[in-house]
């Protein structure tokens, strides 16, 4: 009923925005963007190059903006495409019922305020066929990160003994998995290149730390770190010689919090040498660090700092 409510409202709005200057249809592959922000501009770009009356002045016009910087905005971020203009700009971009359908959906993922609204916006794209066909190998990463079996899975990898039976592996596993888990996770590894078998016929994890990458936005990382946080609290109920955990409430400046991140920086490098050092592993350990305010801070000028800084997140997955 939603899908039917889109193409009546996008229909009913390609006739109420006819203009008698013939418009080419888009070149660009829409399908291959994540970021609705980038495709406008592209598309900006490319309307302006085939007539210079399609200048962003001429569709602030189209929209009934007063605004003369209400495109350049949405673009760099400062301000979000509304609900009423949501389904009138691919109108007026010229997209074709099934492109703006698609936009919309971008546009919602780009827009989600939260982690669940991100996900549910990223399930939406990907019931596109041609978006799948684009982006395949990043979703399969995600869905690689977002799973903590084949996470656990690419680490027993690297054990010298490891060995794909079934049996071998629940063994091994704190949390349950079929036979059949095991080896579509084993055969996912394996087509992600993440896995694969060395010369004497051994299967072996290809690198030693897997770092996440940003064309799906933070969404991948943000659910890999709400997952192995779920696992950490039910890790809790381990015997304490099994599992570590720790926690310190400060009063810092702003100063000393960027010190902080730099000495855990340099504590994670240490970690990753002393494992790597290791020949003969056994275990599989997640090791996860949460650094977050209980107070709101402000600058000097009295805003609040997360409003003006960014700190890019990141993450070494397995």
């Amino acid at each position: 009923m939603v899908h039917i409510y889109r193409v009546r409202t996008i229909a009913n709005l390609q006739k109420s925005c006819k203009d008698e200057t013939v418009m080419k249809r888009t070149e660009l592959n829409i399908y291959s963007y994540t970021d609705f922000r980038v495709f406008l501009d592209d598309r900006f770009n490319e309307l302006k190059k085939e007539n210079t009356k399609f200048s962003r002045r001429y569709f602030i016009k189209r929209l009934g903006l007063s605004s003369s910087s209400y495109i350049t905005r949405i673009i760099d971020g400062s301000k979000n495409l509304s609900e009423r203009l949501l389904h009138k700009m691919p109108v007026i971009l010229g997209l074709t019922r099934e492109e703006s359908t698609f936009f919309i959906d971008l546009v919602r993922y780009g827009q989600a305020k939260t982690t669940e609204a991100k996900g549910e916006a990223l399930a939406n794209l990907r019931k596109n066929k041609r978006f799948i066909k684009v982006h395949q190998m990043d979703l399969d990463h995600f869905d690689h990160m977002r799973d903590p079996l084949s996470i656990t899975l690419r680490q027993l990898a690297t054990f010298k003994d490891f060995n794909e039976d079934p049996k071998w592996i629940m063994d091994r596993l704190p949390m349950k998995a079929s036979a059949k888990q095991i080896k579509e996770g084993l055969s996912n590894l394996k087509r992600l290149g993440l896995i694969a078998k060395d010369k004497d016929g051994k299967t072996k994890a290809t690198h030693l730390h897997v770092s996440t990458g940003n064309r799906l936005g933070s969404v991948p990382l943000r659910t890999y770190h709400l997952n192995m946080l779920d696992m950490a609290r039910d890790a809790m109920e381990l015997p304490v010689e099994k599992r570590y955990f720790r926690g310190i409430t400060l009063a810092v400046k702003a100063d000393s919090y960027q010190k902080i991140l730099e000495k855990y920086e340099q504590f994670i490098d240490e970690i990753r040498g002393i494992a790597d050092g290791d020949e003969d592993s056994d275990t599989v350990y997640h090791i996860e660090t949460a650094v977050f305010p209980l107070t709101k801070s402000s600058d000097a000028s009295g805003k609040n700092s997360s409003e003006t800084s960014v700190v890019k997140e990141a993450s070494d997955v397995g």
